[in-house]
């Protein structure tokens, strides 16, 4: 499915019950290929305290289905302090890939898994807080990025958008939805947690934000 594509955007949904209330909503997104067609969407399964008192340290899970509503896999995230830790599984419950959250001085990380082990890293330069490249050694695989989302979307909204793009063409399909799931990852830690920190305030602790572009730092 994802290999005949070179890039995706992953658009968040504005929740307008959010917008006027201040409540967390569950998070939904769509991922377009690079004509804007829709790919695939994903929804989040919480329960509503989580959302409201833990926010971005919330036990989760995404589905991802495909325009025709058939369920293509599951990511799942547990309740974290400091470093999140997210898993895709497919549909008979296999883990096909995981996210790490990895301490890191200056900058941001996670370390990317498959079944048989550690398969490459996600890295945030401190000087560029909205680029996230996917490296395996010494090469870039993708770049992720956070985009610019306009006025009423940025300024008035916690809606996110990303764009992640494939730069080695011959990456598997495994490895592509590992380095997909990664956009939610990084909304979810480096974003959603700066924007919606929940009642408690709790959604800073696995961060350490500066701001909206400052350093920053949840999991798939």
């Amino acid at each position: 499915m994802l290999e005949s594509h070179a890039s995706l955007t992953v658009r968040q949904s504005v929740e307008m019950l959010q917008v006027f209330t201040g409540l967390e909503a569950k998070n939904r997104y769509s991922i377009l290929d690079p004509g804007g067609n829709e790919l695939l969407y994903a929804y989040e399964e919480s329960g509503f305290w989580g959302r409201q008192f833990l926010g971005g340290h919330r036990p989760l899970s995404l589905k991802f289905i495909d325009p025709q509503g058939k369920q293509e896999l599951t990511a799942s995230l547990s309740f974290f302090w400091f470093f999140s830790h997210l898993k895709l599984q497919s549909l008979q419950g296999g883990v096909l890939g995981r996210m790490e959250r990895r301490f890191k001085l200056l900058g941001r990380r996670f370390d990317l898994f498959d079944d048989k082990g550690i398969v490459g890293s996600i890295e945030g330069p401190l000087f560029r807080p909205n680029t996230f490249w996917v490296r395996q050694g010494e090469v870039d695989l993708a770049k992720v990025t956070k985009r610019w989302s306009g006025v009423s979307r940025e300024v008035f909204t916690s809606a996110d958008t990303f764009e992640v793009e494939y730069i080695v063409p011959t990456i598997p399909e495994s490895m592509r939805w590992l380095i997909l799931g990664s956009a939610f990852a990084i909304d979810l830690d480096f974003f959603e947690s700066r924007d919606r920190g929940g009642l408690m305030g709790l959604g800073g602790l696995g961060g350490g934000a500066i701001g909206r572009g400052g350093i920053s730092g949840r999991g798939f």
